[in-house]
């Protein structure tokens, strides 16, 4: 931790806000304007355009970011020479076809070659440098110019609107944020943004003597947005349901983000809520949009990038299979990303019909998450979704399933007295029905299972590559 956030996480609470406000100030300068009002304009109506005019756009985009990328980044200049791609061919061809001959960008370029990736157009001023949560323990860093900036909180707010939310509204964010000492032990475990309304509320103290605190003061503060990662958003809902609490308001919605979030969290939340959840994909490192609309599809914002889809076994992705998404971004025009290695799953839609919404833009059936959140045995091959397996039963707080070899997976549990040998011979069932007869199965209970570093509750962690099978 750095010497000011230490000096920042020791400041009165009063102090906190003060600084909190102003920085959001600051950054609003930065996130919204001129770019900004445009770009929410465009998007407002681009998310009803019909399937060809949604086409025509997107090609549009794309040829403009070759373009660029073929004059003012270093890295794409060498990859465009060594794929024989020549300015009258971006010109002149057409854009999707020259894609395709652009190789794959890894994870670990986008580390080691910034500086080559960086768009070097004098009107994209370097204004804002960003870092991923970096759950490999190395955070990646990326550029953004104002532009890009604001076109991206364009996205988030046309997002905003599908919830049905007003232009200005009050919110909860609940996320991987530090902004407290660890020893803190009395409330507030919160600061708040005077400027945009919105209340931080820490991840790293929701403890059972706590929680109590939390839901008091979400039902004082009444937000119409609550957002983030949902298991800290599903350790609140299930006390609040357990309580019997009535919170006495409903927000206009949940936004749940980088975390996979499990049906039986949803259900969960909502219950606690009364209001719809509503799941969104959006990497820090300016990867496209993907969100989930009223009726509960996951759309495609094909105004915001191209997607493309690889199965486990490196194939194009047939339907209702999982499929790593790769990614061209019309989203960080700094840092440009092209056929993007994100490493992040989803699962292919495996029916046709479409949407009624109001939107037109393609959709998949699931938000997976990380490749590793996929499990794999020798005789079941690919598993994904193990949050089945603990369907009927009771007694267990908390669990982790950690895989860190083919033939080996530990489960660590935190459990209460209901958690019977006979609740855990039918969980053993059940594991054994998804993940078959030849992996060894090891079951440990724990007093708790700490957050990762950057706040996030990881329920599933595959710790080797399939490729080494």
């Amino acid at each position: 931790m750095s010497t000011l956030s230490n000096i920042f996480n020791h400041l009165p609470t009063g102090l906190k806000n003060l600084a909190t406000s102003i920085v959001a100030y600051k950054n609003n300068k930065v996130r919204k304007g001129e770019f900004f009002d445009r770009y929410l304009n465009f998007f407002r109506k681009s998310w009803t355009y019909t399937p060809s005019e949604t086409e025509k756009l997107q090609k549009q985009l794309l040829q403009n970011l070759l373009l660029e990328c073929s004059q003012y980044t270093v890295y794409y200049k060498k990859v465009f020479d060594d794929c024989k791609i020549t300015l009258a061919d971006i010109q002149n061809a057409n854009p999707y076809e020259l894609l395709k001959k652009i190789p794959f960008l890894e994870k670990a370029t986008l580390k080691e070659k910034l500086a080559e990736l960086e768009n070097t157009n004098p009107l994209r001023k370097r204004d804002y440098i960003n870092f991923t949560s970096g759950t490999t323990g190395t955070p990646t860093k990326v550029y953004y110019d104002k532009e890009s900036m604001q076109l991206s909180f364009a996205l988030w707010r046309r997002f905003h609107d599908t919830l049905g939310l007003p232009e200005k509204f009050k919110s909860i964010r609940l996320s991987g944020r530090i902004f407290l000492s660890p020893n803190v032990d009395a409330p507030p475990y919160w600061i708040y943004n005077m400027v945009d309304q919105q209340l931080f509320m820490s991840s790293y103290h929701l403890s059972e003597d706590k929680i109590p605190d939390y839901v008091k003061k979400i039902s004082q503060f009444k937000p119409q947005l609550i957002d983030g990662y949902p298991s800290a958003i599903y350790i609140l809902a299930k006390f609040i349901n357990a309580n019997n609490i009535n919170l006495y308001f409903s927000p206009k919605g949940i936004a749940t983000t980088a975390e996979t979030l499990f049906p039986h969290q949803r259900v969960e939340i909502e219950k606690a809520f009364g209001c719809r959840v509503y799941n969104q994909y959006a990497s820090s490192e300016g990867g496209s949009f993907i969100t989930e609309c009223k009726d509960g599809r996951y759309h495609l914002n094909t105004d915001s990038g191209i997607f493309e889809f690889i199965n486990l076994q490196g194939e194009t992705a047939k339907p209702g299979e999982y499929a790593e998404l790769i990614i061209t971004s019309f989203r960080n025009l700094k840092t440009p990303l092209i056929r993007y290695r994100s490493k992040d799953m989803v699962v292919l839609d495996d029916t046709e019909t479409p949407c009624t919404c109001g939107c037109s833009m393609p959709c998949i059936k699931d938000i997976i998450g990380r490749e590793d959140d996929i499990l794999y045995t020798k005789d079941r091959g690919f598993v994904g979704r193990m949050d089945t397996a603990y369907k009927g039963l009771s007694g267990i707080e908390k669990s982790q399933i950690v895989q860190n070899s083919a033939d080996q997976i530990d489960i660590y549990q935190v459990v209460t007295k209901e958690y019977t040998p006979q609740m855990e011979k039918k969980f053993t069932d059940n594991l054994r029905e998804r993940l078959g007869t030849v992996v060894d199965i090891k079951i440990h209970a724990v007093d708790d299972i700490p957050l990762s570093k950057n706040g996030k509750f990881k329920a599933v962690m595959r710790n080797f590559k399939i490729d080494n099978v």
